[in-house]
């Protein structure tokens, strides 16, 4: 991909970001002589790989918290539409230009705050659950439950008169159901041997999702307060399609007694 080509690339990727939606799926890519952004069959960027290029796909790739993939492969990663701005500035900047150095440190270092504000904290390290707060944000999940994952919840549900109203669809409460089972993971509830009770949900939905959708939640401590010696937790959850769209919301509650 050549300057012109990467600049009618970049004018069409904005106009993509411009299009009310939270998050992207994109995938990285390196071919046998560039690195290449890609959503779905649009490529938003791409720089040749000579030694400018290598340091701006390098910048590019830790900036959407990937490694450059190896050639012939691609790095696939959940980005937000402020990131992808930062990744697209990164991709036009001229590092044969020593200032480009500088500002492609800035914006990498953006990227890296909104990696860790939207993705929240790592799975792999169990939170203490005093360091739980109101406002506290987790996610985005995204959620992407497949055909016979969908039928076979429905019909675990046990309410085979109401099964026709979700023929074809991913029950709402099955999305719900995946986001705290992902938040009792981070909160680290079973790796600390903490007993749990769900004790109460309620669900807003807009429409129903389909299976094989990509449905993204994110989700908030609303509240936390301990009550003799029990930690009374409520999570707000809203559910948004690929484009933004809301498609439910939920407010769970869940009280854990270290």
């Amino acid at each position: 991909m050549d300057k012109a080509q990467r600049a009618s690339a970049i004018e069409a990727a904005y106009e993509l970001l411009g299009t009310p939606r939270s998050h992207l799926r994109v995938k990285l890519e390196q071919t046998e002589d560039a690195v290449l952004l890609h959503y779905r069959e649009q490529t938003l960027t791409g720089v040749q790989l000579d030694e400018s290029g290598i340091n701006a796909a390098s910048a590019m790739a830790v900036a959407l918290g990937v490694n450059v993939p190896a050639a012939g492969e691609t790095s696939e990663v959940l980005a937000s539409t402020g990131l992808l701005h930062r990744v697209l500035a990164i991709s036009d900047l001229d590092f044969g230009n020593p200032a480009s150095f500088e500002l492609a440190n800035v914006l990498v270092n953006e990227a890296i705050d909104m990696q860790r504000s939207s993705r929240g904290r790592n799975e792999a390290t169990p939170m203490d659950l005093g360091e739980l707060e109101s406002g506290q944000a987790f996610g985005p999940y995204v959620i992407e439950i497949s055909q016979p994952d969908a039928d076979a919840y429905i019909a675990a549900t046990g309410d085979s008169e109401k099964l026709h109203d979700f023929s074809g669809n991913t029950h709402p409460l099955q999305l719900d159901a995946y986001v705290l089972s992902r938040l009792i993971a981070e909160i680290g509830i079973v790796e600390n041997r903490i007993e749990t009770v769900h004790a109460g949900q309620q669900m807003t939905v807009h429409r129903q999702a389909t299976p094989g959708e990509m449905i993204i939640a994110n989700s908030t401590l609303k509240s936390c307060s301990n009550r003799r010696g029990s930690i009374w937790a409520i999570f707000e959850t809203t559910f948004v399609d690929e484009a933004g769209r809301r498609v439910a919301e939920s407010s769970s509650t869940i009280i854990m007694m270290p």
